[in-house]
């Protein structure tokens, strides 16, 4: 029996649909926090539960029966999510689950590399370590979609792309790639306690990224090379909260400023811009590259100007 916890999000969700091209609905279990998602996922034959990273209680009666688990990280950086991250762990040791595989982050094995966002995984793989479970790390790079979704609209409406990241490069990968890479290791593909470096096919500044931006929209960008300081200002003026658990309520972007920043930081002093063929070693085709995902996203960009129209 296969688990997937965090139907409701789109890379657990991605994960469950594959894992059902090759196994039976009978063999899969997936968790949610929403009573609507689980009737969908019922309705399809798959013993969906409802289970919630800050109920221990509720992660038991969610993953008994499982052998193999996909864990989706959760959202909120810092303390609580590592207090997640660690009642999840426990109970699948706890009701004896096999084999988890765990959504790191590209870096995290990487002596000196340090941002709030990978301070988390680090917790969390050494805690999966302790756990005596058979493990697999995917440790993702940064995803293309926000890139392509989140970036590129607040750089043609706003004019600007702006970063902390320097030089440093970043391999962007396409969220659908993960989720299939994902399955394959819960299938069983890939080397047993083993993390994968998990890349798009190129990496790139950000620089590059506002230029590309820029070429396909036909916006006038101004790109920003700014210090972390900088960086906070810039988030603080549009409304984004610092931490995880500030009021995103005019923010817009869903993550906290703090993470944003370190990562950054990360980035320039070269932690994220490995490029590998883990991809494609588990999947069977190539990675799909930033550009195409961009060319697919941009019938929902904004028109150039438009945040100060």
């Amino acid at each position: 029996m296969y688990i997937v916890t965090g139907v409701g999000g789109y890379v657990s969700s991605r994960v469950a649909e594959a894992l059902l091209r090759s196994e039976p609905a009978e063999r899969l279990i997936v968790t949610t926090r929403s009573a609507e998602t689980a009737e969908r996922w019922r309705a399809r034959g798959v013993d969906a539960r409802i289970a919630d990273y800050n109920d221990s209680a509720s992660l038991q009666r969610g993953f008994e029966g499982g052998r193999s688990i996909f864990m989706i990280s959760g959202m909120e950086a810092g303390p609580r999510r590592q207090r997640q991250h660690g009642d999840v762990v426990d109970a699948a040791a706890a009701v004896g689950v096999e084999h988890l595989v765990y959504t790191s982050f590209l870096g995290a094995d990487h002596p000196g590399a340090s941002s709030v966002e990978v301070a988390d995984h680090q917790f969390t793989e050494q805690r999966v370590r302790e756990s005596g479970m058979r493990w697999n790390f995917m440790r993702n790079s940064q995803y293309a979609d926000a890139m392509a979704e989140n970036q590129a609209a607040i750089a043609i409406a706003s004019g600007v792309s702006a970063g902390n990241t320097g030089g440093g490069r970043v391999s962007f990968v396409c969220r659908d790639d993960v989720a299939e890479v994902a399955a394959a290791l819960l299938l069983g593909a890939g080397e047993p306690n083993t993390g994968y470096d998990v890349t798009g096919p190129e990496a790139f500044t950000y620089r590059e990224v506002g230029e590309m931006i820029s070429s396909l929209s036909g916006a006038p960008i101004e790109m920003r090379d700014l210090s972390d300081d900088e960086m906070y200002a810039l988030w603080d003026g549009l409304g984004v909260p610092r931490s995880a658990d500030g009021d995103f309520s005019a923010s817009p972007v869903p993550w906290g400023s703090d993470g944003m920043v370190t990562l950054g930081r990360m980035i320039r002093e070269g932690h994220c811009g490995n490029v590998t063929d883990v991809v494609e070693r588990f999947t069977g085709r190539p990675a799909r590259s930033l550009r195409d995902l961009m060319r697919g996203a941009q019938a929902a960009w904004p028109a150039p100007g438009s945040a100060s129209a």
